[in-house]
């Protein structure tokens, strides 16, 4: 049987999530919020016609939402799980139950197909608490925001992990730490600390990458600018309410990578389930089909469908801002 182990690269958070030995899914520990949110969004993607050509749906900015682990859970959308005295098998891989209670959400590993990822996890909304907030934790998230580019700028760098470069060797002792393999892993503390004025020397440095050329450089802020602009469109069609989700910005430093598939970059991420036929050449294939960088919204334990309500402005307005910042990296 093939072991569960705790995953690899992470940019903020999110303790306790598990990945499989090949690294295709990811087992995220998930609340009843996050897991009706991924249900409904399903659910809507067959039954919900585009209003525009062109439009892409939200469930393409998602990682693609598998199904659940739990104890009393006995089917779940796209797999079946199978339950047993200690653990859960799901397609031949044992993943341990957790205490009693516990639920794994199980989703596509987002990372899977880059060779040496480097990401970046920004969190969206002025408004970082939901009406379910208890008085102390409005009181805290308050402050957070007021004193930090959530309030100033509608969105705020979470964390890191990228390869070392030029710019990180500069990073003060307290907001980094080094991750191994050469990463580093930038965190909150950094977050916390950066304004409105200086927050795009810190995108600067996510970018800039040692082995990858000014000119690949430059492509990846206006690729990842075209994406924004896409999100944009697409949250303006969708009556829904993320609060403190996250973008996760990727990029592939392998230049290896860059040079056999000749700079191509997909906009949008195929669709996961797309790749059920596997062949003898699957590691290649997905070396393939893994496009150099890529754009996701992340983490729903706060969200839910709203319909009739109109579009999220808080997320909206972060990512109108991500995007005013992004045009002065590409200029």
């Amino acid at each position: 049987m093939v072991q569960h182990k705790l995953l690899r690269h992470k940019a903020a958070g999110h303790e306790g999530t598990l990945t499989d030995v090949d690294e295709l899914l990811v087992f995220k520990p998930a609340t009843s919020q996050e897991l009706e949110f991924y249900r409904a969004v399903q659910e809507r993607t067959f039954t919900v016609a585009r209003a525009a050509d062109g439009d892409v749906p939200l469930y393409s900015w998602m990682p693609t939402f598998l199904g659940v682990l739990d104890e009393g859970l006995r089917e779940v959308p796209e797999s079946a799980c199978a339950l047993g005295s200690s653990d859960v098998n799901l397609n031949g891989m044992m993943v341990p139950k957790g205490p009693s209670k516990s639920r794994y959400i199980v989703l596509e590993n987002l990372l899977h197909g880059f060779q040496k990822p480097n990401i970046i996890d920004v969190k969206l909304g002025r408004i970082l608490h939901d009406e379910n907030a208890s008085n102390e934790k409005i009181s805290r998230l308050g402050q957070v925001s007021r004193t930090t580019t959530s309030g100033s700028l509608g969105f705020r760098i979470c964390g890191m992990k990228i390869q070392s470069n030029s710019q990180t060797r500069k990073l003060e002792p307290n907001h980094f730490e080094p991750a191994g393999d050469d990463y580093v892993l930038v965190n909150k503390d950094f977050g916390y600390s950066l304004t409105e004025h200086n927050i795009k020397d810190a995108f600067n440095m996510f970018f800039n990458h040692d082995d990858l050329s000014p000119k690949r450089i430059l492509q990846l802020k206006q690729t990842f600018l075209q994406r924004l602009q896409l999100l944009y469109n697409t949250l303006l069609e969708e009556e829904v309410r993320m609060i403190s989700s996250s973008l996760l910005f990727i990029y592939e430093g392998d230049a290896s990578r860059w040079d056999a598939l000749g700079d191509q970059d997909a906009l949008i991420r195929d669709t996961f389930l797309d790749s059920d036929e596997e062949s003898d050449d699957e590691m290649e294939q997905d070396l393939q089909k893994t496009p150099l960088s890529s754009l996701s919204l992340i983490d729903f334990a706060h969200s839910k469908v709203v319909d009739g309500k109109g579009y999220d402005e808080n997320v909206v307005d972060a990512v109108e801002s991500l995007m005013g910042m992004f045009q002065e990296l590409c200029n």
